[in-house]
């Protein structure tokens, strides 16, 4: 667990960091479905105080991950294959908008930027950069698509924040997963609004998809080892 938590806390704010270790517990099954989360077990558990905790865990409510029980106190949503559909193909709308829109605004600064975390991406050898990049160059597009409608929500249901669990259970590997990225900047610096929109769609339709079939196979396991008992 400590080097875990070494790991985790090493750069941006605590806030954001206590969110991404709690989806990453969540992701590698050491929170399952159901489990309660304690804020202040998990805050000598991570040796901080408990107000962030308990703002990122507020976070991962909003984001639909946790659940808020009255009186009980926060809980690891058990997740349906329709939930994960409707997550998916709300963000799969948003960003082929902004792809959209960003085709038709950015700049030529941006585009650099968008670049650089292409190329950082291409050098991550995990897991976890890999993800921090992804939620970066995502939020980059969103920045330049110059729609505060679309940073509003951005900032509020934090959809993008779902790669984590997209990134745990995809059989793509993180050079197939650069390929797709570099495929949105393509078409995003050809300035071509269709194309990037719809490409754009289909790259988070897939993850749905993938993500969706997943929680089936898991429910389906589980279903199965109930009626052997």
């Amino acid at each position: 667990m400590k080097d875990v938590k070494n790991q985790v806390f090493t750069k941006g704010t605590l806030r954001s960091e206590i969110r991404t270790y709690i989806q990453n517990q969540i992701a590698t099954g050491h929170y399952q479905a159901g489990d309660r989360i304690v804020e202040t077990q998990l805050a000598r558990e991570l040796n901080v105080s408990q107000a962030p905790v308990r703002v990122a865990m507020l976070e991962l409510a909003t984001m639909g991950i946790l659940e808020e029980r009255p009186y009980s106190g926060s809980f690891v949503r058990s997740l349906t294959a329709d939930d994960v559909e409707d997550i998916y193909e709300t963000r799969a709308i948003l960003d082929e908008y902004a792809a959209s829109r960003a085709a038709r605004f950015i700049t030529e600064e941006e585009l650099a930027r968008l670049e650089t975390l292409l190329d950082e991406m291409e050098a991550a050898e995990d897991t976890r950069v890999f993800v921090e990049k992804d939620i970066a160059f995502h939020e980059q597009i969103a920045d330049a698509a110059r729609s505060p409608s679309i940073k509003r929500i951005w900032e509020v249901l934090r959809l993008v924040e779902w790669t984590w669990l997209s990134a745990a259970i995809t059989g793509s590997t993180l050079p197939e997963l650069t390929a797709q990225h570099r495929r949105i900047y393509e078409h995003i610096s050809k300035h071509d609004e269709r194309s990037a929109g719809a490409y754009m769609f289909l790259h988070i339709k897939g993850f749905g998809e993938e993500l969706k079939r997943h929680i089936e196979r898991r429910l389906a396991a589980d279903a199965a080892a109930e009626t052997e008992k």
